[in-house]
């Protein structure tokens, strides 16, 4: 039911938030003459030497000195001698976490990306719960697409205390992706804490509520998306997919119609906005929405029309059937294959049967589709009715009696079965029929014609 914009939006919409982000990556990109000089810089980029217990390493007096008086100075004339000094440091048996972490923010900064990430996994194999190393290699294997991984980093960063809007807003997006909607919702709401008219989260948001089937609020949510940027068609398409779910079919046709206005409406709506007409009685309406669907030829299966004549049938709208098959007819007759011939053709005798116009030319063509396909119920039940009213009740119900047998087709047979029955005077048998036929699959006609059965039967026997 519910549809996208495209993962690789959404995944580059997260990039481009990504490329922004405060911290180091954007830190070592700041175009100073030399960033070395300047001490907010050098702190940020080193990390904090009053640490934040178990979340950053302890960097101990030598280490620091060392890092002051050695490693800057070299870093602010020979940057390669000042990372060969760091490769050797991190090799040291006693070395801490802050220097990985500091190697693998010089190798992100030139541009050497799984040399980086190697980096930041040794500083969390030596300090584990390294807040900072698992926000950076979550930011950079995302970048790198592999999302189990940025996942894994981002949930432990969150589980030790990070706090960012770009992590929630990716965390949310890995979350959807994954079908776990809550968790998604949860990530979308923490990130709009931050930035409250971040338009991509608030969609993120939505689609989330949505697949939890909490239409209301996602119907509210979508009004909100709409009027910020009414002229999106996935709002619209979406927010009638919420109202579908609130049994709101009329509002839903209107967002299909505001669709078909902007000329983005695609087959599929068209033929759900078509349903929607015949369920209110809109023949007309409906068979130009079939018509204009059917008209996308190539961007829809030639099913979803064939559904479109079967619905109009079973609402007794023969001729508006009939021009929904002529345009099947007249768009896909070069490419439709033998079962879909057979749908058509199939629909056709219903069309005659239901209009009262099927003649015993008919019988030919129903007894080669019943050779042809003897597990269709549906041409059983319309040879049953054709002979039942044509005077050969005994040859109707051995046909009826076979349809009955495929179970998908049971309380159907059992209806029509029980309304020749009626026909020929059986009424004690033809209650028993009909009453086997709601049990099965209780329906309105079916509920309709028994009482009335009922009623018949009390009737003649008083």
């Amino acid at each position: 039911m519910l549809r996208q914009i495209k993962k690789s939006k959404q995944f580059s919409i997260l990039l481009v938030a990504f490329s922004t982000l405060g911290f180091s990556f954007t830190d070592a990109q700041v175009p100073e003459s030399n960033p070395w000089n300047n001490p907010d810089f050098v702190d940020r980029f080193i990390g904090t030497y009053a640490p934040r217990i178990t979340v950053e390493p302890r960097v101990s007096p030598v280490d620091k000195t060392y890092i002051e008086e050695e490693l800057l100075l070299v870093l602010q004339t020979d940057r390669a001698a000042a990372k060969a000094m760091l490769v050797e440091k991190t090799q040291l048996p006693d070395s801490g976490a802050s220097f990985d972490m500091i190697l693998a923010n010089m190798y992100y900064q030139d541009g050497q990306l799984q040399q980086a990430v190697q980096s930041y996994e040794n500083a969390i194999k030596k300090h584990k719960d390294f807040l900072r190393a698992h926000e950076n290699i979550g930011f950079l294997y995302f970048q790198l697409g592999n999302l189990e991984k940025t996942l894994a980093h981002f949930t432990q960063a969150v589980k030790l205390g990070a706090v960012d809007k770009n992590i929630y807003a990716i965390l949310a997006y890995l979350f959807f992706e994954k079908e776990q909607y809550i968790a998604a919702e949860t990530s979308y709401r923490s990130a709009l804490i931050y930035e409250v008219e971040n338009e991509d989260w608030e969609y993120g948001l939505a689609r989330s509520i949505l697949h939890q089937r909490k239409f209301q609020d996602a119907v509210g949510l979508f009004d909100r998306l709409i009027e910020g940027a009414p002229e999106q068609a996935e709002y619209w398409r979406l927010q009638a997919d919420a109202y579908i779910g609130l049994g709101d079919n009329l509002s839903a046709a209107s967002n299909y119609e505001v669709l078909r206005r902007l000329g983005q409406i695609s087959a599929e709506n068209l033929v759900a906005l078509g349903d929607i007409y015949v369920e209110n009685d809109f023949i007309e309406a409906a068979l130009g929405a079939y018509k204009d669907a059917i008209a996308k030829k190539g961007r829809l299966n030639v099913e979803k029309p064939l559904d479109a004549a079967a619905t109009l049938i079973e609402a007794g709208f023969t001729d508006a059937a009939n021009e929904v098959l002529a345009e099947i007819q007249k768009t896909y007759s070069n490419s439709l294959d033998s079962k879909q011939s057979f749908e058509v053709r199939k629909l056709q005798a219903k069309i005659q049967a239901d209009s009262g116009q099927a003649t015993a030319a008919i019988i030919p063509t129903l007894e080669e589709m019943s050779a042809e396909n003897p597990l269709d119920g549906e041409v059983l039940i319309l040879l049953a009715d054709y002979y039942s009213s044509n005077g050969n009740f005994e040859k109707a119900e051995f046909l009826f009696e076979r349809a009955q047998s495929i179970s998908i087709y049971e309380s159907k047979a059992l209806y029509h079965y029980g309304k020749a029955l009626m026909a020929h005077a059986k009424y004690r048998e033809s209650i028993r029929a009909l009453e086997r036929a709601q049990n099965i699959d209780p329906r309105d006609e079916v509920e309709e014609y028994l009482v009335a059965a009922r009623n018949v039967y009390r009737a003649v026997a008083n």
